[in-house]
């Protein structure tokens, strides 16, 4: 991807030069240098609310619940970063996010399903969670997925309806296009946009989509129509930088409110606890152990932790919580359970003549090294446009592939660019850089958006909160997914088999020609199935008659009171796109809840 020395101290220039008064401060949040100062100002302060996790959705709650001047909001997040870093800014830099100091890093444990292997999954580690490590699409699925919550949970508040409301609130709309959209909102915190670089190859996919049968999409989140077609996706991008949600919701001029306190670097033990009632979080901050009190405690430490830190405080599974010798406040089974994420599967081309020094990965590159290219680098630095800009995936389409009715069941994403390894995953977080005489070529990865699989949980290795929680069976527990990834490999190959998207294709590297019936795509798909990174579901909302049920339709944990969950973990079943969007919705939700009371 290049000299990461020499990115980031020009880049670091140019944020001088270009970027938002916003991102400019050095750090966010921190009360104090002294570890035991920030332990005792947080201990003599009594807060009306404490934001146990200061990812996406607890970036949401810090801005909406300090508000009032008359509450005082505490946020402790674990990791010690925040979103500067032109690492974070730079959308192609995300090469460079994944295993890093943003990132924890997880991996599950080995699964038959995926040909017992185990599957790295990101999740964000700073001040706006995984919002600084995805890949910036803005895709909030159907209006049905959001009826399904409302249905889980018994409240049409979480329906289509409702939240259409909370994504306008949230979403500052930039495309012009999509501006004067009804199903769009104008002035908010969060951006949508389109990336200001357009491959040719990305063009001739769509094109070759159309082709193929697909339909043109001009805007995947307008609710009247369906999501089926091809065309740009929208992103979380203001003039060609990330839009994270510590950037959006925090900025300085919301940092500087008396009564909000940012503390990084907090590390959760637990809720605290009078009877079955929360009372405050323990937590370790530079080596000096902690406690906050006073008000309502909300989790928003995300789809892993969040439960993590259930169980290590008493709630959860009776069996699980006494294996590990914690006292049992509220025996909950469902805690943990749900976990659902997109598992994804690609084809991969070596690029035709017509291809060479047309891919995205050329482009970036002085050619035969893995330094960035000075041009890219200029464009991206003064103007916020060129190669830099892209994600590398900012086109693609959805589409039913499966029999009977109901949303499309597969995502396709076009990238530019020839993989390197079958796994996308592998491919952007371990070969780049290595990777000098990288070839032109191309890849459609495909993604089951609406996985029929449920059997994943997040469970306990230990009573340590340091300790990463187990993932289990995490993908392709039901064959249903692993045939409706079978059919989007073949309609991927059928795609790019049509003009003008042919002329571009060679010889094809991943799955590989000879990969040809369905028994055989089947397993290549359990071989080389990797996360789409968008876990959810683990403390899900449902009503009290379901018993895998942890949070009511307040988000308020069932069996306790005073806690609160706010995060992806809550929902019941994952829309049919990328989460972000879908969790900071959620989140804006959610603060009118705790408002309400």
């Amino acid at each position: 991807m290049g000299r990461t020395l020499v990115l980031v101290a020009l880049a670091a220039l140019a944020g001088a030069l270009r970027a938002p008064a916003g991102l400019r401060a050095p750090r966010m949040g921190l009360l104090s240098p002294s570890p035991a100062a920030v332990a005792k100002k947080v201990a003599k302060t009594s807060y009306d609310y404490i934001i146990a996790g200061g990812g996406t959705a607890g970036c949401v709650l810090a801005n909406r619940l300090s508000e009032d001047p008359s509450k005082k909001v505490l946020v402790l997040e674990a990791g010690d970063r925040g979103p500067n870093s032109p690492l974070v800014k730079i959308p192609v830099a995300i090469l460079k996010l994944f295993k890093s100091a943003y990132d924890w890093n997880f991996a599950t444990k080995p699964s038959e399903a995926v040909a017992d292997r185990s599957l790295y999954v990101c999740r964000g580690k700073g001040l706006g969670g995984s919002s600084l490590t995805n890949v910036m699409l803005y895709n909030r699925g159907s209006a049905g997925d959001y009826d399904a919550w409302a249905a889980a949970c018994g409240d049409d508040s979480w329906g289509a309806e409702e939240m259409l409301g909370y994504f306008k609130k949230a979403e500052d709309c930039l495309v012009p296009a999509h501006r004067a959209n009804h199903y769009h909102g104008v002035g908010g915190p969060y951006a949508s946009s389109h990336v200001p670089y357009t491959n040719e190859m990305s063009t001739a996919f769509v094109e070759s989509a159309v082709e193929d049968g697909g339909v043109r999409n001009g805007d995947f989140n307008d609710w009247s129509t369906s999501q089926v077609g091809f065309g740009r996706f929208a992103v979380s991008q203001r003039k060609g930088a990330r839009v994270d949600a510590a950037t959006a919701y925090l900025p300085r001029k919301v940092r500087r409110r008396k009564n909000l306190d940012v503390v990084r670097g907090a590390a959760l033990s637990g809720v605290t606890w009078n009877a079955n009632k929360a009372t405050g979080v323990e937590f370790a901050f530079g080596g000096v152990q902690g406690i906050a009190c006073g008000g309502e405690v909300i989790l928003s430490g995300g789809a892993v932790h969040s439960p993590q830190m259930l169980m290590l405080s008493g709630v959860g599974a009776k069996a699980q919580l006494e294996e590990f010798g914690i006292p049992v406040v509220a025996d909950r089974p469902g805690v943990g359970k749900n976990l659902q994420d997109h598992p994804a599967c690609l084809v991969s081309w070596r690029g035709s003549a017509k291809a060479q020094g047309k891919s995205h990965s050329t482009q970036l590159r002085i050619p035969g090294t893995t330094k960035t290219s000075p041009k890219a680098l200029l464009q991206w630095l003064f103007l916020g446009r060129g190669p830099l800009a892209s994600p590398g995936c900012d086109h693609g389409g959805f589409a039913k592939v499966g029999a009977g009715d109901g949303d499309c069941d597969v995502q396709f994403r076009f990238l530019a660019t020839k993989s390197i390894t079958p796994d996308g995953m592998s491919t952007i977080s371990d070969s780049y850089e290595a990777a000098v005489d990288h070839p032109d070529g191309l890849t459609i990865q495909t993604i089951v958006a609406r996985p029929k699989s449920r059997a994943g949980e997040v469970k306990l290795a230990s009573r340590d909160p340091a300790a990463k929680p187990v993932i289990e069976n995490a993908y392709l527990d039901d064959e249903a997914d692993v045939m409706t990834m079978v059919k989007a490999l073949q309609k991927a190959r059928s795609i790019a088999s049509r003009a003008p998207l042919s002329a571009y294709a060679g010889n094809e590297e991943f799955p590989g020609e000879d990969v040809a019936d369905e028994r055989a795509l089947a397993a290549y798909v359990r071989n080389t199935a990797h996360t789409a990174n968008a876990v959810v579901g683990t403390c899900k909302m449902g009503e009290s008659s379901d018993a895998l049920a942890v949070v009511d339709n307040h988000l308020k944990v069932i069996g306790v009171s005073n806690l609160r969950v706010v995060d992806a973990s809550v929902m019941p079943t994952l829309p049919g796109g990328q989460t972000a969007a879908s969790t900071i919705a959620l989140a804006e939700k959610a603060a009118d809840l705790i408002k309400g009371g």
